[in-house]
Order: structure tokens, then sequence, then C-alpha cells
């Protein structure tokens, strides 16, 4: 996928900006036997404001097509921006719902006053080329509480009803989703709020609701949720709740019956890693439900830089797409089978070090598990999971001198070893047992996978040789490398 000689660490099988700045994935879809991705796009420069829809187009997942801008930030309502929205086909048509941005001139704080927040439609009927654009909400469409922060529409259809949900941000700094109705898509109808009762972030961004295996998904973005050493350790969240069908029909009321109030204590992270953000889902043709996620983080949080990749004129990429399934109440991710079509050259692997002459790789890693009677008697009475026994059967895999990837005594943990990762220090999570690992190295970008997907910690990094990586192998029960070819992307539209 690369433009140049000259641009070091630009990816091979992740979806990437042609040039400039790649934001969050939008409008995701399988339309009329395509895949459509758009995505938040600045094309003047890897650090510029502009916010347009970038698209990329493809019939299985693996070779992309470049279709242009296909939304500009050309019009009053969304003149400072074209943000982030959804899809819908279910009609026959391609729709696209975004949120327009427009900011005022003037002593304004932008949050309280000054910004404009509009719900707009277009349409298309192949998918390319789309109508003119449709003010749908605005801000007087909104409860009176809330800040001049709501955006990024998703919509959906039950039985005859069209439903929306916005993120949003309330005039108490609290974090909530706004749930809308409508029988033409046109016309929208408030129906609800969903919060929480007690504080958990000031925003809500990017929501997403949809049903997977039985049960119900609500996902979206909080920003500003207190760090901990184990969970929210990114300045801004992404993950979900997940509600059984029972709880959903019954709808748990306060006194104020617009009001639906959601336990923080049940929300999951989607990924621990450095650089995950935005995820948006959508059907692929036989009917999984898969994920794109923005492999970055504002970069308003200042903690860690991308300096490498923007001195070669591009910042962040999407996550590869990932099939989601619920196994024992949480969301399992696992890349889409369609990425195998691009491994190579398989190595088996063992414990020790071994010399990867390749700049992408896909690596699968098993591991032996306690099972027997002894250590799982030890688990019980103690209640602690570090025994002496337990703890010296440390697992860690570590790339050159860049990263490790360790477990011991219940912890896992991603630490950078030197200055590759730009800022990027320490991620950790708790997991009782460590049972396999996938790795996807893809030039600068790491995707790692814990317990068939029941983790997921995504970061990058910037190693100075790219083309060779030293893996050293602890605790391994068996290991298999694929090296990974460069998905076909036909850039040939860019600007």
């Amino acid at each position: 996928m690369s433009l140049s000689k000259n641009q070091k660490y630009r990816l091979k099988f992740h979806l990437m900006p042609p040039k400039g700045w790649m934001n969050d994935p939008n409008g995701l879809c399988f339309y009329k036997e395509v895949y459509h991705v758009f995505f938040q796009y600045a094309p003047s420069g890897p650090c510029a404001y502009e916010r347009y829809w970038g698209h990329y187009t493809s019939p299985d997942l693996v070779h992309w097509k470049y279709e242009g801008i296909a939304i500009r930030s050309d019009c009053a309502w969304d003149l400072n921006g074209a943000f982030s929205g959804c899809a819908f086909t279910d009609d026959g048509m391609l729709e696209l719902f975004y949120t327009g941005n427009v900011e005022e001139e003037g002593d304004y704080d932008y949050i309280n006053a000054g910004r404009g927040a509009n719900v707009i439609y277009v349409h298309s009927e192949d998918g390319v080329h789309f109508s003119e654009k449709k003010l749908l909400l605005s801000n007087k469409d909104y409860p009176a509480d809330y800040t001049c922060h709501v955006r990024d529409p998703k919509v959906w259809k039950e039985g005859d009803t069209y439903h929306m949900v916005l993120g949003g941000r309330k005039k108490d700094d609290k974090g909530a989703i706004l749930h809308y109705v409508s029988k033409d898509k046109m016309q929208w109808e408030f129906k609800e709020e969903i919060s929480a009762e007690e504080d958990f972030g000031f925003m809500w961004e990017c929501p997403d609701f949809f049903a997977l295996d039985g049960q119900q998904v609500l996902m979206c973005c909080p920003q500003g949720v207190a760090r901990e050493e184990y969970r929210y350790q990114n300045p801004h969240q992404a993950g979900y709740w997940l509600f059984s069908a029972a709880e959903c029909e019954k709808g748990v009321k306060q006194q104020n019956e617009n009001v639906q109030p959601i336990e923080t204590s049940r929300f999951k992270e989607l990924d621990k890693g450095f650089d995950f953000y935005a995820p948006q889902t959508f059907f692929a043709s036989d009917g999984r439900r898969i994920l794109y996620g923005w492999g970055g983080v504002s970069e308003m949080d200042k903690e860690y830089c991308n300096t490498p990749i923007i001195e070669e004129g591009w910042q962040h990429s999407l996550t590869v797409p990932r099939e989601l399934r619920v196994v024992n109440g949480t969301i399992r991710q696992w890349p889409v089978k369609e990425l195998e079509a691009l491994h190579y050259d398989v190595v088996g692997l063992t414990d020790g070090v071994t010399t990867v002459e390749a700049d992408a790789f896909d690596l699968e890693i098993s591991f032996a598990t306690n099972t027997t009677g002894e250590d799982i008697a030890k688990k019980e009475t103690d209640k602690i999971l570090c025994t002496e026994h337990y703890c010296a059967e440390k697992k860690e895999i570590q790339l050159s001198e860049d990263i490790s990837v360790c477990w011991q005594g219940g912890v896992f943990i991603l630490q950078f070893l030197n200055d590759s990762g730009c800022g990027r220090r320490v991620r950790k999570a708790k997991i009782d047992e460590l049972r396999n690992i996938r790795i996807l190295k893809d030039v600068s970008m790491l995707e790692i996978y814990i317990n068939d997907g029941e983790y997921v910690f995504t970061t990058r990094y910037y190693p100075k040789v790219v083309t060779q990586t030293v893996l050293n192998i602890k605790g391994c029960d068996r290991a298999t490398l694929w090296k990974m070819k460069a998905m076909e992307v036909d850039l040939s539209n860019g600007e």
C-alpha cells in the first residue's frame, strides 16, 4: 500500500488515508455486493483540521479502491466539518446520516454556546454519487439541558420504526445518549435519554446499538472517565454494555420515564491498547457483525505522539476489520477470515529467539495452561492466583528491543522497552490465565488478541528497523507465524 519509498512506516494491510489525516470510521456497510468504508479525512496534511468523508470500496475486504471524497464541509449546516455518522441500507439506497459542525465567530466556549450540531442526510443509488444534503435535526431539537456537543448519529430499523442514537454532553458535564424515533427517517421525535446515575465521563461519543448472539449491545466512547491501573488507561474510552432481550423489553425506568439509567459497573472496554477509539459496526455479506475502530487517539491528549509518520505526511489508520461474537457475557473480537488471503511463507516456532525477515506478519501462540487438580485446588483454597508455582510460569514475547508482551501472576502487560513508542509506555490488564495470543504486526502497528479475542491491545510503534523483527518467546506450547503481503489498494482517485 506504499506510495513512496520515503514512507518507511506506511502500513500494508490496514486501511489508511491516501495522504494527510484519518479519523473515525464512518458509514460502514455492505451495499450492492460491495463493502463501503467511509472515514474522517483531512487530505491537506497529517495535522490538518478540515473534516471531510473519504471513501473506500471493496468486494472482499482485501482488495480496495479509493473512491475520492464523498462528503465535503461545503454548506451552511456543516461549514466547519462533516463529523461522524453512519450508513443505512435496508430500504434499497445507501443513505448517510452525519453531524455537520458549525462554529460561529465570536467569544464563545463552543461547548455551551457558539456551536451548531446538525444531523444531515444524503443518499446514493450507486454507492458513489450522492444527493444534495438535507437538514434533519439541529440544536433546537435537542433537550434543553444539553450543551452544543451532540453528534455521531447511528440509525437502524425495528419493525416499521426507525431509530437514531446520538452521543451527547449535558450542561452538568455528564455524558449521555439521545434516542430518537421516526416513521420516515426525515421527521424525528425525541424518545428518551440513556445515561448513568453516577459520573462516567463528560461526553459519550460514537454510539452504536445492535443485536449480537441473543444479546443487545450498546456501544459508545465515554470521554473523561477516571483512570485506574488496569482499566480506563487512555484519556477516552471505547466500550460497551450487554443487555439481555428481557432487560431491553422491560426497560428500567426512573420517575422520569424519558430517562433510562444504566450501570457503569457493567461497561467493558473493547481495546486496552494505546491506539483505539471510535469503533463502528455493520453486517458483512454473510451476516457476521464486523467492527472497525480508529487506530489512533485525539491529538488533544498530548500524552504520546506520532512524529515519525507525521514527518512522512500522514497520520493514523483504521484497525483491521474484526468479527464480533458474544461468549460467556463478553464480546470476543477476531480478525476477519478474509485477511488469511494475505498469508504466505508459514513458519512453525518454539521457545527461544527467531529472526523474522518481514515487515508484516501474523503470529499465533498457544500456551500450556494449569489444569492439574493440584493447581486448581491451590487457586480455590488460597483465593490467590499468584502462588509460588504459578508466578514462576512467566510467559513473554519480546519484539526486538522495542516491546515486551508479558503475562505473569494474573497480570498481562504491554510495555515499551525503548523510545519506539514515542511516549507510549505501559498498558495492563488482569487476566486469570493466558491460553493464547495472536499478534498482527503491520510495519508500525500491532494488534494483540488474547484468549481468542477476549482482550485486545492495539498500539502504534516505530522500530528503527521495520523489515526485521527478532522474536524472543518464553513459555510457548506451540506457535505459527505467517508473513503477510500487502492489500491491493487502488489510489488512482486520490486528490
